[in-house]
């Protein structure tokens, strides 16, 4: 417990960074794009984020659960998921100009050609980085993994001010300063994941590529359902109303998703203990601890932020995106609720069976679309955003009753705190404690 109270302290400190680094680069894009501008920006990165999320064949979770598990060395692995990067992100990048060229009005009314064709160059760069990116992750080298994000989510803000407050050059700056801050990170992120494998060995493996994509395949199908899940409403709104109301519900999701920081932090470092954990019940009583914990951390995270919603878009964005407040109050309880979900999901995936992931995504996609068609022309933003609080929420109840049917644990040791609870919290804070005390010694 006390390794992975430390991976996920410093895993969340990161995510507590890059969210202060995030939100600098939110107030940046706002107030110089304004509402529309921030519409249009977002659904032009969202072209190649879609591509990267819907063409990567799940290597990058296979990736973690080969290299968690030593079945293949690093360096072969690492070689052998840069010809990938390559090689899908070329026909990514084909994909891309397809899109741009013949459906350009039709999936992205509003939206300049020019813009989203200048948004292709991030396919390439968003491939290679999820697939290196994902070797830290096997190798639970925890320290890498989140100097890359905080790296990342450091530069973007740099070249955001540069291309908007200083160059002054509107949308095309902020898409220049994605390319720049992918190209920087990724250039960086090879040579330090090549260090961690211990070289590169271009040698074609088919049989760890055969093994990569059987399971990446099933891991890849629900989490681009599950990506889905989460974006598409982006399509649904620009459709139904126009991009101005794009840039309001993005403030709206991106600042409620920021309470997802405790389960991307817990997760992320759950899932290759499990995957490596060979002792089911050590797996048994662990993971349903970080679900509970997790999801009561947050609920308390979502209470502050309901009653406080309406004074942070106005600080931080400005009255004029202060339509922005009821989505986010909208979607508050379905971030609670995936929280303890994407939780459950790593675990089942890291017992090897992410098949059972797809099968609640494509639950959850089904509802998020059918509220979506019928409750954004009556409701607008806010219709979208309690569309995604009953498919997360039915993403939970979909990831429970699999978790419990694998595990054999009963729902109520997710849900509800368990005597005993307090004094291990208390015992693992002082650890922390302790260690951070010691860390700071060491840094005078």
């Amino acid at each position: 417990m006390g390794t992975f109270t430390k991976n996920t302290t410093i895993t969340f400190t990161a995510r507590v960074l890059n969210l202060i680094l995030g939100i600098g680069t939110s107030i940046v894009i706002a107030r110089f794009l304004g509402p529309e501008g921030k519409g249009i920006y977002t659904l032009a990165v969202l072209l190649p984020t879609l591509i990267v999320t819907l063409g990567n064949l799940g290597i990058g979770p296979a990736t973690a659960y080969y290299v968690a598990r030593r079945e293949y060395h690093r360096h072969e692995i690492l070689g052998n998921n840069v010809i990938l990067a390559f090689g899908v992100g070329a026909v990514g990048l084909l994909v891309g100009l397809i899109v741009v060229l013949f459906f350009r009005r039709n999936l992205f009314p509003g939206v300049a050609q020019g813009y989203l064709l200048l948004a292709l160059a991030l396919i390439p760069t968003g491939f290679l980085f999820t697939y290196l990116q994902n070797i830290l992750l096997g190798a639970q080298r925890f320290k890498e993994y989140n100097f890359i994000s905080i790296l990342q989510g450091a530069s973007f803000l740099a070249f955001i001010v540069i291309a908007l407050w200083v160059l002054k050059i509107g949308v095309v700056g902020a898409l220049l300063a994605g390319i720049a801050e992918w190209f920087l990170v990724d250039v960086i992120l090879f040579l330090w994941t090549k260090r961690v494998a211990g070289g590169i060995s271009l040698k074609f493996n088919p049989v760890y590529l055969k093994k990569a994509l059987t399971y990446g395949v099933k891991a890849y199908l629900g989490n681009a359902l599950q990506f889905l899940n989460y974006r598409l409403d982006m399509f649904l709104v620009n459709g139904f109303l126009n991009p101005a109301a794009v840039g309001f519900y993005s403030i709206g999701v991106g600042i409620a998703e920021k309470l997802w920081m405790v389960s991307q932090a817990a997760s992320t470092v759950l899932f290759p203990r499990v995957a490596g954990e060979t002792d089911e019940q050590r797996r048994k009583e662990f993971t349903p601890l970080i679900a509970r914990t997790v999801l009561w951390v947050t609920a308390f995270g979502a209470l502050v932020l309901a009653l406080l919603s309406r004074w942070i878009i106005l600080l931080l964005y400005s009255a004029t995106f202060l339509p922005a407040v009821g989505a986010l109050q909208a979607l508050l309880v379905g971030i609670i609720a995936l929280s303890a979900g994407r939780v459950l999901s790593n675990d089942i995936a890291g017992r090897g069976r992410p098949m059972l992931n797809t099968y609640v995504a494509m639950l959850t996609l089904v509802a998020n679309v059918s509220l979506n068609l019928v409750w954004i022309p009556k409701y607008g933003i806010t219709g979208a955003a309690w569309a995604s609080t009953i498919s997360y929420t039915a993403s939970f109840l979909s990831a429970l009753f699999f978790y419990c049917r694998l595990s054999g644990n009963r729902w109520t040791v997710i849900v509800f705190p368990q005597r005993g609870d307090w004094a291990l919290y208390w015992k693992v804070g002082k650890a922390l404690c302790q260690w951070a005390l010691a860390k700071a010694r060491g840094m005078l």
